[in-house]
Protein backbone atom coordinates (compact mmCIF):
# COMPACT_ATOMS: atom_id res chain seq x y z
CA UNK A 1 0.00 0.00 0.00
CA UNK A 2 3.11 2.12 0.86
CA UNK A 3 4.88 1.84 -2.08
CA UNK A 4 1.45 2.42 -4.36
CA UNK A 5 1.20 6.24 -2.30
CA UNK A 6 5.03 6.77 -3.52
CA UNK A 7 4.70 5.57 -7.03
CA UNK A 8 1.41 7.67 -7.35
CA UNK A 9 2.93 11.15 -6.01
CA UNK A 10 5.86 10.67 -7.86
CA UNK A 11 4.10 10.24 -11.34
CA UNK A 12 2.36 13.79 -10.11
CA UNK A 13 5.44 15.56 -9.99
CA UNK A 14 6.90 14.32 -12.86
CA UNK A 15 3.66 15.02 -14.91
CA UNK A 16 3.46 18.56 -12.99
CA UNK A 17 7.04 19.39 -14.06
CA UNK A 18 6.40 18.73 -17.49
CA UNK A 19 3.50 21.28 -17.86
CA UNK A 20 5.20 23.94 -16.59
CA UNK A 21 8.29 23.84 -18.75
CA UNK A 22 6.12 23.72 -21.39
CA UNK A 23 4.25 26.60 -20.53
CA UNK A 24 7.47 28.88 -19.65
CA UNK A 25 8.47 27.43 -22.85
CA UNK A 26 5.38 29.00 -24.56
CA UNK A 27 5.99 32.26 -22.92
CA UNK A 28 9.72 33.16 -23.83
CA UNK A 29 8.70 31.88 -27.27
CA UNK A 30 6.08 34.28 -27.45
CA UNK A 31 7.98 37.44 -26.31
CA UNK A 32 10.51 36.81 -28.29
CA UNK A 33 8.40 36.47 -31.55
CA UNK A 34 5.72 39.16 -30.55
CA UNK A 35 7.82 41.64 -29.26
CA UNK A 36 11.95 41.37 -29.13
CA UNK A 37 11.64 40.14 -32.91
CA UNK A 38 9.68 42.85 -33.90
CA UNK A 39 12.11 45.39 -32.15
CA UNK A 40 14.96 47.61 -33.30
CA UNK A 41 17.35 46.39 -30.24
CA UNK A 42 16.88 42.34 -31.95
CA UNK A 43 19.58 40.97 -34.46
CA UNK A 44 17.41 38.35 -35.79
CA UNK A 45 20.02 36.98 -38.16
CA UNK A 46 22.47 36.45 -35.20
CA UNK A 47 19.53 35.86 -32.61
CA UNK A 48 20.38 38.63 -29.88
CA UNK A 49 20.32 41.98 -28.82
CA UNK A 50 22.29 44.70 -30.51
CA UNK A 51 24.49 46.27 -28.27
CA UNK A 52 24.23 50.02 -27.49
CA UNK A 53 27.57 51.93 -27.01
CA UNK A 54 26.77 54.67 -25.05
CA UNK A 55 29.45 57.89 -24.97
CA UNK A 56 29.37 59.77 -21.61
CA UNK A 57 29.67 63.34 -21.86
CA UNK A 58 32.14 64.89 -19.95
CA UNK A 59 30.81 68.21 -19.63
CA UNK A 60 26.94 68.84 -19.21
CA UNK A 61 26.80 71.60 -16.90
CA UNK A 62 28.07 75.11 -18.04
CA UNK A 63 25.30 76.86 -16.30
CA UNK A 64 25.73 75.02 -13.08
CA UNK A 65 27.41 76.74 -10.52
CA UNK A 66 29.58 74.30 -9.02
CA UNK A 67 33.50 73.92 -7.97
CA UNK A 68 34.15 71.31 -10.07
CA UNK A 69 33.75 73.28 -13.56
CA UNK A 70 37.43 73.98 -14.80
CA UNK A 71 37.96 77.67 -14.14
CA UNK A 72 37.75 80.36 -16.89
CA UNK A 73 40.63 81.26 -18.28
CA UNK A 74 41.72 85.12 -17.79
CA UNK A 75 41.50 87.49 -20.19
CA UNK A 76 44.29 89.83 -19.82
CA UNK A 77 43.56 93.72 -20.70
CA UNK A 78 45.33 95.55 -23.26
CA UNK A 79 48.59 97.50 -22.10
CA UNK A 80 47.78 101.01 -22.72
CA UNK A 81 50.93 103.46 -23.49
CA UNK A 82 50.69 107.19 -22.43
CA UNK A 83 53.32 109.08 -24.16
CA UNK A 84 52.09 112.81 -24.29
CA UNK A 85 50.62 112.74 -20.34
CA UNK A 86 47.25 113.02 -18.94
CA UNK A 87 44.80 115.89 -19.16
CA UNK A 88 45.40 116.11 -15.18
CA UNK A 89 49.30 116.90 -15.14
CA UNK A 90 50.04 113.27 -14.59
CA UNK A 91 48.65 112.68 -11.23
CA UNK A 92 46.79 109.48 -11.70
CA UNK A 93 47.75 108.20 -15.60
CA UNK A 94 50.16 105.24 -16.15
CA UNK A 95 52.85 107.28 -18.33
CA UNK A 96 56.41 108.08 -17.97
CA UNK A 97 55.91 110.42 -14.77
CA UNK A 98 57.69 113.98 -14.02
CA UNK A 99 61.07 113.95 -16.08
CA UNK A 100 60.49 110.57 -17.65
CA UNK A 101 61.28 108.86 -13.60
CA UNK A 102 58.13 107.34 -13.66
CA UNK A 103 57.13 109.23 -10.56
CA UNK A 104 54.05 111.38 -10.38
CA UNK A 105 53.98 115.03 -9.30
CA UNK A 106 52.25 113.57 -5.78
CA UNK A 107 55.02 111.22 -5.16
CA UNK A 108 57.67 113.42 -5.68
CA UNK A 109 56.11 116.37 -3.03
CA UNK A 110 56.19 113.47 -0.76
CA UNK A 111 59.35 112.71 -0.78
CA UNK A 112 60.55 115.68 -0.71
CA UNK A 113 58.41 116.45 2.24
CA UNK A 114 59.93 113.49 4.09
CA UNK A 115 63.64 114.77 3.58
CA UNK A 116 62.41 118.28 4.66
CA UNK A 117 61.26 116.85 7.68
CA UNK A 118 64.29 114.10 8.12
CA UNK A 119 66.65 117.25 7.69
CA UNK A 120 64.72 118.94 10.35
CA UNK A 121 65.02 116.86 13.04
CA UNK A 122 68.50 116.47 12.29
CA UNK A 123 69.05 120.06 12.60
CA UNK A 124 66.59 120.07 16.02
CA UNK A 125 68.97 117.39 17.38
CA UNK A 126 72.07 119.36 17.14
CA UNK A 127 70.43 122.06 18.21
CA UNK A 128 69.39 120.31 21.28
CA UNK A 129 72.73 118.66 21.88
CA UNK A 130 74.78 122.63 21.17
CA UNK A 131 72.39 124.15 23.78
CA UNK A 132 72.84 121.50 26.70
CA UNK A 133 76.27 121.35 26.11
CA UNK A 134 76.11 125.23 26.40
CA UNK A 135 74.00 124.73 29.46
CA UNK A 136 76.18 122.69 31.47
CA UNK A 137 79.37 125.23 30.58
CA UNK A 138 77.52 127.55 31.49
CA UNK A 139 76.70 125.62 34.75
CA UNK A 140 79.96 124.45 35.24
CA UNK A 141 81.69 127.88 34.65
CA UNK A 142 79.02 128.83 37.51
CA UNK A 143 79.63 126.62 39.84
CA UNK A 144 83.23 127.13 39.46
CA UNK A 145 82.62 130.93 39.89
CA UNK A 146 80.25 130.26 43.10
CA UNK A 147 83.21 127.95 44.25
CA UNK A 148 85.97 130.56 44.45
CA UNK A 149 83.35 133.02 45.69
CA UNK A 150 82.61 130.60 48.37
CA UNK A 151 86.22 129.62 49.08
CA UNK A 152 86.98 134.05 49.07
CA UNK A 153 84.25 134.17 51.07
CA UNK A 154 85.66 131.33 53.84
CA UNK A 155 89.23 133.16 53.37
CA UNK A 156 88.20 136.33 54.41
CA UNK A 157 86.07 134.96 57.28
CA UNK A 158 88.72 133.05 58.24
CA UNK A 159 91.07 136.07 58.10
CA UNK A 160 88.77 137.69 60.46
CA UNK A 161 89.81 135.56 63.34
CA UNK A 162 93.81 136.32 63.04
CA UNK A 163 95.24 138.24 65.37
CA UNK A 164 94.56 142.07 64.44
CA UNK A 165 98.13 142.43 63.81
CA UNK A 166 97.70 139.81 60.85
CA UNK A 167 94.31 141.05 59.12
CA UNK A 168 95.29 142.15 55.90
CA UNK A 169 92.07 141.34 53.68
CA UNK A 170 93.12 143.40 50.70
CA UNK A 171 96.35 141.22 49.76
CA UNK A 172 97.40 137.82 49.25
CA UNK A 173 99.24 137.51 52.73
CA UNK A 174 102.30 135.11 50.64
CA UNK A 175 102.64 137.17 48.03
CA UNK A 176 103.37 140.50 50.02
CA UNK A 177 105.22 138.83 52.78
CA UNK A 178 107.40 137.97 49.35
CA UNK A 179 107.30 141.20 47.82
CA UNK A 180 108.23 143.15 50.92
CA UNK A 181 111.24 140.28 51.95
CA UNK A 182 112.21 141.19 48.54
CA UNK A 183 112.48 145.06 49.41
CA UNK A 184 113.59 144.07 52.21
CA UNK A 185 111.37 144.93 54.52
CA UNK A 186 111.33 142.10 56.98
CA UNK A 187 109.98 143.49 60.03
CA UNK A 188 106.43 144.03 57.74
CA UNK A 189 107.32 140.47 55.57
CA UNK A 190 107.17 138.76 59.01
CA UNK A 191 103.72 139.58 60.20
CA UNK A 192 102.49 138.66 56.61
CA UNK A 193 104.19 135.28 56.64
CA UNK A 194 102.61 134.54 60.43
CA UNK A 195 99.24 135.24 58.79
CA UNK A 196 99.66 133.17 55.74
CA UNK A 197 101.11 130.35 57.67
CA UNK A 198 98.16 130.71 60.23
CA UNK A 199 95.44 130.79 57.08
CA UNK A 200 96.87 127.72 55.48
CA UNK A 201 97.47 125.32 58.73
CA UNK A 202 93.70 126.29 59.53
CA UNK A 203 92.82 125.36 55.24
CA UNK A 204 94.07 121.85 56.31
CA UNK A 205 92.55 121.63 59.65
CA UNK A 206 95.88 121.47 61.69
CA UNK A 207 94.09 124.24 64.12
CA UNK A 208 91.48 126.31 63.85
CA UNK A 209 91.54 129.91 63.93
CA UNK A 210 89.44 131.83 66.80
CA UNK A 211 90.19 135.17 67.95
CA UNK A 212 90.37 134.02 71.55
CA UNK A 213 93.30 131.77 71.22
CA UNK A 214 96.81 132.67 72.03
CA UNK A 215 99.66 131.79 69.64
CA UNK A 216 101.11 128.99 71.85
CA UNK A 217 97.57 127.57 71.76
CA UNK A 218 97.94 127.60 67.53
CA UNK A 219 101.49 125.78 67.78
CA UNK A 220 100.28 122.88 70.09
CA UNK A 221 96.79 122.17 68.16
CA UNK A 222 99.50 121.65 65.33
CA UNK A 223 101.52 119.62 67.12
CA UNK A 224 98.51 117.13 67.55
CA UNK A 225 98.40 117.00 63.95
CA UNK A 226 102.16 117.08 62.50
CA UNK A 227 105.26 118.05 64.84
CA UNK A 228 107.05 119.48 61.71
CA UNK A 229 104.93 121.60 60.62
CA UNK A 230 104.49 122.97 64.16
CA UNK A 231 108.06 122.93 64.44
CA UNK A 232 107.98 125.72 61.66
CA UNK A 233 104.92 127.53 62.94
CA UNK A 234 106.71 127.99 66.41
CA UNK A 235 109.64 129.49 64.65
CA UNK A 236 107.85 132.06 62.47
CA UNK A 237 105.84 132.58 66.08
CA UNK A 238 109.06 133.54 67.85
CA UNK A 239 110.33 136.10 65.11
CA UNK A 240 106.98 137.21 64.56
CA UNK A 241 106.72 138.18 68.64
CA UNK A 242 110.38 139.75 68.59
CA UNK A 243 109.60 141.89 65.74
CA UNK A 244 106.17 143.03 66.76
CA UNK A 245 106.36 143.31 70.38
CA UNK A 246 110.03 143.33 71.63
CA UNK A 247 110.83 145.67 68.63
CA UNK A 248 113.75 143.30 67.56
CA UNK A 249 114.86 143.83 63.91
CA UNK A 250 114.80 140.74 61.83
CA UNK A 251 117.91 140.56 60.11
CA UNK A 252 118.07 138.83 56.27
CA UNK A 253 119.86 135.88 56.92
CA UNK A 254 117.34 134.98 59.94
CA UNK A 255 113.94 135.79 57.43
CA UNK A 256 115.33 134.10 54.74
CA UNK A 257 115.61 130.94 57.39
CA UNK A 258 111.93 131.21 57.94
CA UNK A 259 111.20 131.55 53.90
CA UNK A 260 112.74 128.44 53.57
CA UNK A 261 110.59 126.96 56.02
CA UNK A 262 108.13 128.15 55.20
CA UNK A 263 108.16 126.26 51.75
CA UNK A 264 109.03 123.08 53.12
CA UNK A 265 105.68 123.54 55.46
CA UNK A 266 103.84 124.53 51.53
CA UNK A 267 105.49 120.94 50.23
CA UNK A 268 104.80 118.82 53.15
CA UNK A 269 101.11 119.90 52.94
CA UNK A 270 100.85 119.98 48.98
CA UNK A 271 101.98 115.74 49.36
CA UNK A 272 99.38 114.96 52.34
CA UNK A 273 97.03 116.33 50.05
CA UNK A 274 97.94 114.31 46.98
CA UNK A 275 98.26 111.13 48.88
CA UNK A 276 94.50 112.14 50.56
CA UNK A 277 93.19 111.82 46.96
Amino acid sequence: MKAIGTTLLITILVVSGRVSAQSESENTSTFTDGVVSDSIWYDADEGAVVPIDVVPETDDSLNRNSRWLPKAKRVEQPKTTNTGGTGGGGGGGTGAGVLGTGLSIGNVFGWVLLVALFAGGIALLLFAISKSETDLSNSKNSSTKDLLKSSDEQLLERMKHLPKELRRTDVNLRSEAERLMGEGEYDQAIILLFGHQLLLLDRVGMLRLNRGKTNRRYVRETRRSDSEAARILKSTVYAFERSYFGRHSIQSDQFQSLWHSNEILEGNIQRQREAAA
